[in-house]
Formats: structure tokens, C-alpha cells, sequence
């Protein structure tokens, strides 16, 4: 299984190449051109689920997710208050949750088959290999879990990546237990990652608006500072290592780091969705693009249950007037197959 999608990427990489390294005037002229990218798309941030985390009534989802909830009476509680939200949207377009596993694989074939998309999945194992069941040639298989919470010894991951196919390690969502990325107990995991010469997808930016308040507790805004990252990537330099959602809000802090460490790559693990277009763009995207740092950012979607937030993340940056066909293009496959190992560029 592993083995065709990388084959296939590696073909779609092999083509991509083959067309475009003798371009004419022409080609030169359209791949500085800002028009929407239109190629095959590597997702690196998707959620798989499993049925019985699909609820029976549709979950509404607003965006930009940031206005979903924009003020709050501390008297109240605040989960009332955003599932209350969820049930009833305010906003014009809500998308809406599949109410059974079938509709949302479903919905979630139409984007991958519309959008040529290739996706690193992360879940528990059983959904993760649910869903590679129904994409088998379209996914590669990652594991979302929390040191604090889920017992997965690094032997048993060793294991996995040896004998089941594992691709990546993660998404590792610490910051929602309260687990800084350079606590010690994850240092034989990023060492397992090193050896292995297996990427990690390290969860470090936003959550849901009001996490601490009602999901997560222990979850920690400083703990997406890539300056916590300093450390880890000293003792392990030949680890490959993405920062999903690329440690928003600390733009300032992820250009000091992707500057002195050229190994970190990021994702844009649904922030795109959260906040307004052009705040995206001029406070974040823009800025990590314009500092030099475009062969090192991957696109995301951070598709939880609602497969359409990949279309919308699609459009977001197309809509993107700064970049170039180029830079979409990098953004959207050539940076992720070269962090995946999937393109010797």
C-alpha cells in the first residue's frame, strides 16, 4: 500500500518534472503567472475518524472560525455557549457534519477525486486504517497521540513503521495535554525519528476558540513558540520534523527558526480557515513567503468532519494575489513530496 502512493507521487513528480524542465517563453511567463494552481495537491494535515465520533445530529462549522464565537460572558459557560453555536450558526454558509461514517467518506471522496488529492492521515490505528481502506492509493498513514494520554510505547511505534506501513508520527497533539515540545518525555520518541529517518507532524498553534475553557484545560497558547523547538533540533539534526499549524500566533519567532535551522518545514494545518483571508495573508502566509521561506511551507487543510474546509483551503490560497503559479505550486506539492521523500528535488 505504502509502496503505491509512493510510486504513484513519484510518477506525478516524474511528469511534473519532464514538463517543465526545458520550458518555453511561454512556460516561463505562465509559471510566474498568478493563476489558480490546478495540479495534484499532497494534504498533509487530514483527521481520520471513527464512526462512533460522528455525531448524529450535524455540527454546524463557520469560517473564518475565529468570528464563531466573538464574545463571551465569563459568567456563562463557554461550552454551552459554542456547542449552542454549532447547533445554530450564525453565519450565512455553515458547512454541516455527516451524520454517518458512508457520508462522510462520501463527501470526503468527492474532494480527493476533484482535487487529484494525496493525504497523510492521522487517528487511532483503527481509523486510520479504516480510512486507508476506502484510499488506498491516495493515503498514507500517520497516528495522532498524546504522551499524557495514549500508551504507545516507542518500541511499539518501531514496530509499526517496520512491519505496518506507518509513514509519519503524528499528529502528536501534546500542547492540548499541557506538554511542551521539548519536554523530556518526548525525547526518545524524536530520537525513534531520527533512527528511523521517519517525519514527525508535531502539533504546536491554535485549537479550537476557547479550548482552555471547555475541551482542553491544560492546552497552552505559549507552547506553539518554535522557540521551544531550539533544543530538540540541536540534539536531533537529521530529524525531519513539520510543525503543524506553524506555531501561530509566533510568525516572528517561526522566521528566527526556519531561518537558522533549515530543516524545519511547516504546515498550514487549517489556519487558514480561522481567521480572516487577508489577515492570513498579510500576518502570517505573506510574511513567511516574503522572508524567504516558501520551499518550506506545506499545505494543510486540518480536515476534522467537515471534508468541504478542503475546497475552502484550496481557494484561499489560489485567491493568494502575492504568490506565483510557482509558489502555489510548492505550497500544494513540490515542498511536501520533498519533506516526504516522495522527489529527490
Amino acid at each position: 500500500m505504502k509502496v503505491t502512493v509512493k510510486n504513484s507521487l513519484l510518477f506525478l513528480t516524474v511528469c511534473i518534472c519532464l514538463l517543465g524542465c526545458s520550458p518555453s517563453t511561454n512556460e516561463k511567463s505562465a509559471s510566474s503567472e498568478k493563476r489558480p494552481y490546478e495540479g495534484p495537491i499532497i494534504d498533509m494535515h487530514l483527521h481520520a475518524l471513527e464512526e462512533n465520533e460522528l455525531s448524529p445530529e450535524p455540527m454546524a462549522m463557520c469560517t473564518p472560525l475565529a468570528t464563531i464565537v466573538q464574545h463571551f460572558d465569563p459568567q456563562n459557560d463557554f461550552g454551552d455557549v459554542f456547542w449552542d453555536k454549532a447547533a445554530k450558526p450564525d453565519c450565512e454558509a455553515p458547512y454541516w457534519s455527516p451524520v454517518s461514517y458512508k457520508e462522510y467518506v462520501d463527501r470526503l471522496n468527492n474532494q480527493v477525486e476533484k482535487y487529484k488529492i494525496t493525504a497523510i492521515t492521522s487517528g487511532s490505528l483503527p481509523a486510520t486504517k479504516k480510512l486507508m481502506d476506502h484510499f488506498p492509493n491516495q493515503f498514507m498513514r500517520g497516528i495522532q497521540f498524546r504522551i499524557n494520554r495514549d500508551s504507545i510505547p516507542v518500541d511499539s511505534l518501531k514496530s509499526l513503521v517496520q512491519n505496518e506501513g506507518l509513514d509519519i508520527l503524528g499528529e502528536i497533539s501534546n500542547q492540548y495535554g499541557g506538554i511542551a515540545p521539548n519536554d523530556p518525555r518526548m525525547l526518545p520518541y524524536y530520537a525513534l525519528a531520527e533512527e528511523m529517518d521517519v517525519p514527525i507532524l508535531l502539533h504546536m498553534g491554535s485549537g479550537l476558540p476557547g479550548t482552555p475553557l471547555f475541551l482542553n484545560p491544560e492546552y497552552e497558547v505559549a507552547h506553539s513558540n518554535p522557540l521551544l523547538l531550539e533544543k530538540v533540533l540541536k540534539k536531533y539534526p537529521k530529524m525531519r520534523i513539520s510543525v503543524a499549524h506553524y506555531g501561530e500566533p509566533f510568525i516572528d519567532e517561526l522566521i528566527a527558526m526556519m531561518y537558522h535551522y533549515p530543516q524545519l518545514y511547516v504546515d498550514l494545518g487549517g489556519i487558514q480557515w480561522c481567521y480572516p483571508s487577508e489577515y492570513f495573508y498579510q500576518s502570517h502566509l505573506k510574511k513567511l513567503v516574503d522572508a524567504g521561506f516558501g520551499k518550506r511551507i506545506m499545505f494543510g487543510s486540518d480536515m476534522i468532519i467537515w471534508p468541504e474546509l478542503i475546497a475552502e483551503s484550496i481557494a484561499i490560497i489560489n485567491d493568494a494575489d502575492f504568490l506565483t503559479y510557482e509558489q502555489k505550486s510548492d505550497i500544494f506539492y513540490n515542498n511536501a513530496a520533498r519533506f516526504l521523500r516522495l522527489s529527490k528535488d
